[in-house]
């Protein structure tokens, strides 16, 4: 039998970090850097190097503190999760303006964001079903000598349409937030922009050809902007 082969050495923090710096670092190069911070100190680390070194990447002007990785994560990110895993004392020695400059990110959602997602949802879906009720109750008024239209697919499959273009941005967006995914996130919020656009066109044109009218004031741009900013991606 063959000796299996001996792993090869991982890459100490200082080579990933001037790997990271170089110009031809990629995002993989980053997201590398980023998982080697959130691992223990190895054997040949001590602590007293390791915390020096995310003390290094916590200066404000590093090249490589604003370098983001997959997640939306960034090296200064993981480098003060990292000194604070280190605990006392080096947790101590934690630059205090990294501390309120953390404090302003935005990183996470939060409930406002959650309740205008939801109800920019449900007011764009409502109001399509809505108009689709109303039509139904003045086909009965004027065709009662008519049997009501049967549920054909030529007109399931727009209804379908109309609600997941209404749901599905924010479900995206509101989904990358909870796994914390960034693409995830750009994604829904690159929906939710869409959907304020074409309701701004449809609103812009309307104005143009018949006025301000209910029409204006119930189409749902304001909403999707409104979702669209309180839903943009975290930091």
């Amino acid at each position: 039998m063959s000796r299996s082969q001996p792993r090869p050495a991982q890459p100490s923090l200082e080579a990933m970090t001037d790997a990271v710096r170089s110009p031809d670092a990629t995002r993989a190069d980053t997201d590398l850097l980023i998982a080697a911070l959130r691992r223990a100190p190895t054997e040949e680390e001590t602590p007293r190097a390791r915390a020096d070194l995310l003390l290094e990447l916590l200066v404000p002007d590093h090249p490589v503190g604003d370098r983001a990785g997959r997640e939306g994560v960034t090296v200064r990110q993981a480098a003060k999760d990292a000194l604070l895993d280190l605990g006392h004392p080096y947790a101590l020695e934690l630059p205090p303006e990294v501390l309120a400059r953390e404090a302003r990110r935005r990183t996470r959602l939060g409930g406002f964001g959650v309740a205008v997602a939801t109800a920019s949802m449900l007011y764009q879906s409502g109001l399509f079903y809505a108009f689709l009720l109303h039509d139904g109750v003045v086909h009965n008024q004027h065709s009662i000598h008519r049997p009501p239209e049967q549920l054909t697919r030529d007109r399931v499959v727009p209804w379908a349409l109309f609600t997941l273009s209404g749901l599905l941005p924010a479900l995206v967006s509101l989904g990358g937030h909870a796994l914390k995914r960034r693409w995830l996130q750009n994604t829904g919020w690159s929906l939710i922009l869409a959907q304020a656009l074409l309701w701004t066109g449809v609103v812009c044109l309307s104005m143009t050809k018949i006025g301000p009218s209910g029409f204006t004031a119930l189409a749902p741009w304001h909403v999707a902007w409104l979702s669209a900013w309180t839903m943009r991606p975290t930091r």
